[in-house]
């Protein structure tokens, strides 16, 4: 992709995050919400010498484990003959262990039809599946940075960065499946609830319940280099940059699937009206740890890997001209070449018509450690299950048992593609400053953007029911004219008025231009195939930006701000999912990305921050203070929230300081099988104490409340819930050492 991802840079390495909620023609071309810069730490950003590291553990109390994280930074800088020279190298190791806990209903909604004996029952609809999912896993990061800097005199200065970071991933999903459908079905114990649709039942004769094991692991390296440099004579300053990064992410998959030996007696409360509700379902008369219960189902092999480098340059000339009415002028121009690629291998082979008996598989047994903690429903939530170790080291037999020639899967011609990006941009800006009364600043300027995207790969197509497979290249070439004008209206010492206007354009990533599709090797929960591909045809995103914040800063630490903004958005990038008639396949569900129509995203933010030190508030209050911000959000896009908001109490006092953040998200669309997400709440709490400039103890809490993460999905009549997770509630201590 053209984007990072943000968990994988260490705090310890960051400098600042810089936020933009609008641009100026000097800034890189930012998406529709503005840009977020995240800048690196140099040597020349300390006075000498420095020294830095924390040790800290953390706990998760869904999977029940510690994990150990550090960092360690040193820099100084030094006078000598050549002018000042500074050194740095900043390491870190981050890790963590998880367990987020699914119980969900499946999202296709079934009929009932054989109830003869109460015709009442007759078309009452309730969903297809109910089962359990296990999101667990092992990732850990190790980061470095190293970055050089040299003033040979005042008007030059030098500097060279390299940064690595890494992704490591040991991942073992877990999915428990109970279906309900099947020619032979049977349901007993039936309950309506208002609207005539299903509550609960119980499930006799039905499909066997299924499972599958994953045992997975990810990895990215990326690689970042660059040089460049500022000089400075009288009026002019002019700066350079040269970056080179390689990025490369291979993953390696065996998913192991199982299934009951024969179909126990379920009872399924598709909603239950205790805790945040959700499906409840258990067995009867059947002893689900025993691995005589379960038969060998079949095996996913796959491994891929995807690879993205770019060179970048960019050069800026910054001019003081002397002006008052035109004090300050840029221009610059810049160049990026980007490459990206995907190779795919994957086979797939169900032997359940075997009925090969767990136990005589070349894996060792264990039970699915249990998830759902902090909660009271769903009484059922272990079964058994290879490891993940076993897994991994038998899968040459496993292979074998399944017929498959050993080692690796052989890549799939037709689901690799190649992608190439080159950008030239040029841009001019000017700052000016004037009085009506009031004086006025701002900037004005023009960034030009000619874009060259080619995509090398594979459609898919069918015909006479046999599927067809042809190479194709397309390349595009656009050219962005992308104006932007910002100015601040000095009210009054304290009070100040900005109005922002600007264009912004938005490149699909190289994965959603991809032409292929990727057809599941099995069904999913419903009897469905489903298919993933992308959209060779995707146009970038266009917005023209609108914003007017009105600011009134009342003391040192208080400020209030009230704002309006308008996005006009044309070819918002969602997954779109159909179910198309496939004559190879037959039902088939595909999801591809599309462009939106043009569409309005307008709303009103407001923020108000400050600490107690007032006089006329006792001092022992002074320390504490409270921010608080809420935007209200409109318009005919999926993922918006009407209402968001934040609370945050806050005390400092010397050594002491704390903070207490309240989040809430209210409910908001998706594009998929007509779904929403619940509102969504969280509860943090971090706390430290210095006891001298050198040492700092800090305890974290995150996820305080646990509140699980609820989404729904609507079928024309109604409502069911669809996921009930329960994530990681985290809590930390660490210890920092500053020299």
């Amino acid at each position: 992709g053209r984007s990072v991802a943000l968990q994988d840079f260490p705090a310890a390495a960051v400098a600042a995050l810089e936020v933009y909620k609008s641009s100026s023609a000097w800034r890189l071309a930012g998406g529709i919400a503005g840009l977020v810069n995240v800048r690196s730490r140099r040597p020349f950003d300390f006075e000498g010498l420095e020294i830095a590291g924390s040790v800290r553990g953390t706990y998760a109390n869904q999977s029940e484990s510690y994990d150990p994280n550090a960092d360690i930074l040193v820099s100084n800088r030094w006078n000598t003959g050549v002018g000042e020279v500074g050194a740095l190298v900043n390491l870190s190791y981050t890790s963590l262990e998880y367990l987020d806990s699914v119980r969900w209903d499946g999202g296709v909604v079934g009929e009932i039809t054989d109830q003869s004996a109460d015709p009442a029952l007759a078309g009452a609809r309730f969903p297809d599946a109910v089962g359990v999912f296990y999101g667990t896993g092992e990732r850990w990061r190790p980061s470095a940075n190293v970055a050089l800097q040299w003033r040979p005199n005042d008007k030059l200065e030098l500097y060279v960065d390299g940064l690595y970071q890494g992704y490591r991933g040991k991942i073992t999903d877990r999915q428990f499946v109970v279906p309900l459908y099947g020619a032979d079905t049977t349901f007993d114990n039936v309950v309506l609830r208002p609207g005539g649709d299903v509550q609960s039942l119980t499930l006799t004769n039905g499909l066997r319940p299924e499972m599958w094991q994953g045992a997975n692991t990810g990895r990215t390296d990326t690689w970042q280099a660059a040089i460049g440099g500022v000089y400075t004579s009288g009026p002019v300053e002019w700066s350079f940059d040269l970056a080179r990064t390689d990025s490369t992410y291979t993953f390696s998959s065996y998913s192991f699937d199982t299934a009951f030996v024969s179909t126990p007696v379920a009872d399924i409360d598709f909603d239950v009206p205790r805790e945040n509700g959700g499906v409840e379902f258990s067995f009867r008369d059947f002893d689900a740890t025993d691995p005589a219960n379960y038969i060998y189902r079949g095996l996913f092999d796959r491994r891929f890997e995807g690879h993205g480098d770019d060179i970048q340059a960019r050069t800026d000339v910054k001019f003081s001209t002397g002006s008052a009415l035109f004090p300050e002028v840029r221009f610059g121009l810049r160049y990026v070449d980007r490459d990206a690629s995907y190779e795919n291998g994957e086979r797939y082979l169900n032997q359940e018509d075997l009925r090969i008996p767990l136990t005589d598989m070349p894996v060792e047994l264990t039970l699915v450690q249990p998830g759902f903690h902090g909660s009271d429903v769903q009484p059922f939530r272990t079964w058994v299950t290879p490891t993940y170790d076993s897994l991994r080291e038998n899968i040459e037999e496993l292979r074998a048992i399944a017929g498959f020639d050993p080692g690796d899967p052989a890549i799939i011609p037709e689901q690799t593609f190649l992608a190439n990006e080159k950008a030239w941009t040029g841009y001019g800006q000017t700052d000016f400053a004037f009085n009506v009364g009031v004086p006025v600043e701002g900037d004005i300027g023009l960034r030009i953007v000619a874009t060259e995207v080619t995509v090398d790969g594979t459609t898919r197509d069918t015909v006479d029911g046999v599927e067809v497979f042809t190479p194709v290249v397309e390349t595009s070439r656009y050219t962005d004219l992308l104006p932007s004008l910002n100015m601040r209206f000095l009210l009054s010492d304290t009070l100040q008025f900005r109005l922002a206007a600007n264009q912004t354009r938005t490149r699909p990533n190289f994965g959603q231009l991809n032409p292929g599709l990727f057809v599941s090797p099995n069904p999913d929960s419903s009897g469905l195939r489903t298919a993933n591909g992308g959209n060779i045809d995707l146009k970038p995103i266009e917005s023209v930006n609108y914003d007017a914040t009105l600011e009134y800063y009342f003391g040192e630490t208080g400020s209030a701000t009230l704002g309006v903004f308008r996005r006009e958005v044309d070819g918002f990038i969602v997954n779109v999912t159909e179910d198309i008639d496939d004559p190879v396949y037959g039902d088939l569900r595909v999801t591809r990305p599309q462009n939106l129509d043009a569409a309005v995203v307008q709303g009103v933010e407001a923020a108000f921050t400050t600490f107690l030190d007032y006089d006329f508030v006792p001092g022992w209050a002074r320390h504490f203070g409270v921010q608080v911000n809420g935007t209200y959000l409109e318009g005919d896009l999926p993922f918006l929230s009407k209402y968001s908001y934040n609370l945050v109490g806050m005390y400092e006092n010397g050594p002491v300081s704390a903070r207490l953040a309240y989040n809430l998200r209210t409910k908001f669309e998706t594009n998929v099988l007509d779904e929403y997400i619940d509102d969504v709440a969280r509860l943090d709490f971090s706390a430290s104490y210095s006891p001298n400039d050198h040492v700092t103890v800090a305890f974290d809490a995150s996820n305080i409340l646990g509140e699980p993460f609820r989404s729904f999905f609507d079928y024309g009549e109604g409502l069911y819930p669809r996921d009930v997770r329960r994530e990681e509630t985290i809590y930390s201590l660490a210890l920092r050492y500053r020299y």
